[in-house]
């Protein structure tokens, strides 16, 4: 019997065709990044509330009513995942879209220009560090922010130090709100952003880091913070919040960003 049994299995792995393994990575790939982008976020716990309800369906076969209602739940349930994972929908697709089917993506201004605009940025937050201004850039990459733009007032500036030490200066009109920059042009002040939906996130956290944590979270745009109450500099970017960088680690980071990705055979928006 043992020898049946081994040479069914034998039998079994050898009408494994390549095509079947590959479609097994690719499922499990994508089940796997599924799981990372869920990381985190309110998605993971209603995952497991759906684990659950999967769990008494099968192990409820045996009573036939409350079987039934179980089974009323999963269209309903499919459906409300959808909505409840909106954020994270959208962030997945405008990853695939950025990335291109292939990997690739388009769009790329000067070097020069880009160092010049990250040393202005720069410059600028360690200045309002300095004296103790709140302030709030956000740099595009690839992620259109026309909805974010829209909240705020159209400038269309070039990015200087003198520009946005202006705009975030205390008790003007357009200080509480976020700068948006593309390329190297500032392209609306006082804009509104999301706010950060993890649930992690400390209740010391500001209104500024929290709106900046939230944008990230949903685009793949890259947010400098200054705080007012200690003059910290802070990163967000895909979701994570750096606190309290150095100038040289800040330039460093934001050079890495927006430099072109040869592991990554893509362009992207900035240049080193």
């Amino acid at each position: 019997m043992g020898s049946g049994v081994a040479g069914q299995l034998i039998a079994t792995l050898l009408s494994v065709r390549i095509i079947d393994i590959l479609d097994i990575l690719v499922v499990a790939y994508i089940i796997y990044r599924g799981l990372l982008l869920l990381q985190g976020t309110r998605g993971s716990s209603v995952i497991r509330g759906l684990l659950i309800v999967l769990a008494l369906l099968w192990a409820t076969s045996w009573l036939p009513t409350l079987n039934w209602m179980l089974r009323q739940l999963v269209l309903p349930g499919v459906i409300a995942l959808v909505v409840i994972f909106q954020p994270e929908l959208r962030m997945a697709l405008e990853r695939l879209g950025r990335a291109g089917v292939l990997g690739f993506s388009f769009g790329s201004v000067e070097a020069e220009r880009a160092q010049r605009v990250i040393n202005e940025i720069v410059d600028a937050a360690e200045e309002m560090s300095d004296r103790r201004i709140g302030a709030l850039i956000v740099l595009q990459r690839q992620s259109g922010l026309m909805d974010i733009t829209r909240t705020g007032k159209t400038l269309n500036a070039r990015v200087s130090v003198d520009a946005l030490i202006t705009i975030f200066y205390p008790n003007t009109p357009l200080h509480d709100g976020a700068v948006v920059i593309r390329d190297d042009v500032i392209v609306a002040a006082g804009c509104v952003l999301p706010h950060s939906e993890q649930p992690g996130v400390s209740v010391a956290t500001g209104m500024r880091h929290r709106a900046a944590l939230g944008l990230s979270e949903r685009t793949d745009a890259v947010c400098v913070v200054v705080s007012e109450e200690t003059g910290a500099i802070s990163l967000a970017v895909e979701g994570n919040l750096s606190p309290d960088l150095e100038r040289t680690e800040i330039a460093e980071r934001l050079n890495r960003l927006f430099e072109e990705q040869d592991d990554r055979s893509r362009l992207l928006f900035w240049r080193r």
